[in-house]
């Protein structure tokens, strides 16, 4: 069984983030990294937690950034507060643990990425029957991660 994560609180996202409002955004070359203001206005990209709350005031998801770009966990929640996605990230691609639950807590997948791609992955029903499974990957699979960890060794 996969150890569970680690998932933080409302009070200690809240206090040791950053709420995404008006003075976070996406900009930078790609538009995708994660930025105090656009950088045509001189803005510096973010490193640490981000969040956003629903209409609700509960956590929406919050993620941790180093220079602008998603590293480390992310996590999503429903609008009860409980979680519905766990998520590692490494330079913005989904890579090591990925859970995601049902509303009544049970666990929806459990999968391990590498780069993006799914290495392994089950997926259960709301009453926690198998209904599908990924055990091997395909060979399109295996020559791209091995492509992203030799670009890794070398950068």
């Amino acid at each position: 069984m996969m150890a569970q994560p680690n998932i933080l609180t409302k009070d200690e996202v809240m206090t040791q983030g950053t709420e995404f409002t008006d003075n976070v955004c996406y900009s930078g070359l790609s538009g995708q990294e994660l930025y105090n203001r656009p950088v045509e206005e001189g803005g510096e990209p973010i490193s640490g937690l981000v969040y956003e709350k629903n209409r609700d005031g509960n956590i929406a998801y919050y993620a941790h950034y180093i220079n602008g770009i998603e590293e480390g966990e992310y996590v999503e929640f429903f609008d009860n507060g409980l979680p519905v996605l766990y998520r590692q990230m490494i330079k913005g691609t989904v890579y090591g643990m990925y859970i995601s639950w049902h509303e009544n807590k049970r666990v929806k997948i459990i999968a391990q990425y590498r780069h993006g791609f799914k290495t392994s992955y089950k997926e259960w029903d709301k009453s926690g029957i198998i209904i599908k499974e990924k055990v091997e990957l395909s060979s399109f699979e295996k020559e791209m991660i091995e492509k992203y960890d030799n670009w890794s060794r070398q950068n």
